[in-house]
């Protein structure tokens, strides 16, 4: 395959979509140029970017319910190709992909890219260090390297339909209740303002961290406050997230998947 320039496009809350395309990129020794998208400032639809035929896209997504997320899904729709090859990587926590891969493909082969491979990786499950909580670790950004070059190895072809695993129709996304969850604050922060300047919401104030900027609702409960305070300051407590939790642990704390990869 013939490619001037790497693209990664990512969203990525706790960094895990961001290693494995940043992994990939790194195996290619060109050109790497990075658009993330993860925090609102970064996620403006009129300023996608568009690709040529001499690029090479990596889009790297979380998966959320087995389905993309709301949040990514009107940047992502805006991005254009001029029958750029892409390679879609969702990521997800241990439980299942289900159709956000397939999902991914058809949104890029519908937006003039020509989508070459896909794979399902497997990191830290956004509610629990107690689920894939060492992942990515080297073997997993080991084995995305080799993946991505045995990608470059060869033409630059439209997987054929049913190549990457998923269901079409997709499943259906669980009915979008208002988020009462909502992560609180100890007296061990030291006011850095990690947490807020990296908010995919944007629901952390800038001027009190420990304060609402907007709706709280719109907490994806991603835990990226969580994952990124470096005082461990911030946390879920309620006994329903806890509960949650458990339940998450319990059914699909292990045994780890393996990364899957088509091509």
């Amino acid at each position: 395959m013939e490619f001037k320039k790497v693209n990664l496009v990512y969203f990525s809350a706790t960094d895990v979509s961001k290693k494995y395309a940043q992994a990939m990129g790194k195996a290619l020794e060109k050109e790497v140029v990075e658009f993330d998208f993860t925090v609102p400032e970064n996620r403006d639809p009129a300023k996608a970017p568009a690709f040529g035929k001499d690029d090479l896209v990596i889009l790297a997504l979380p998966i959320y319910g087995g389905r993309i997320p709301n949040i990514c899904l009107e940047y992502v729709g805006a991005l254009k190709g001029d029958e750029t090859p892409c390679v879609v990587i969702g990521t997800y926590g241990n439980r299942h992909y289900d159709d956000a891969v397939v999902e991914m493909e058809d949104m890029m082969n519908a937006q003039g890219f020509v989508v070459v491979a896909g794979g399902a990786v497997v990191g830290r499950h956004s509610f629990s260090d107690n689920i894939a909580g060492h992942r990515p670790d080297a073997a997993d950004l080991e084995g995305a390297a080799e993946f991505i070059k045995l990608v470059v190895a060869k033409e630059g072809k439209k997987l054929p339909d049913g190549t990457i695993l998923g269901n079409r129709p997709y499943k259906e996304k669980a009915a979008g209740a208002p988020n009462v969850l909502l992560p609180s604050t100890s007296d061990a922060c030291i006011d850095c303002m990690l947490c807020a300047n990296t908010c995919p919401t944007g629901v952390i104030s800038k001027e009190n961290p420990r304060e609402f900027a907007k709706d709280a609702s719109f907490c994806l409960r991603c835990n990226s406050c969580y994952v990124k305070c470096p005082v461990g300051a911030k946390a879920f407590t309620q006994e329903a997230f806890k509960k949650t939790q458990e339940f998450c642990e319990n059914a699909f704390g292990k045994p780890d998947k393996e990364n899957l990869y088509w091509l």
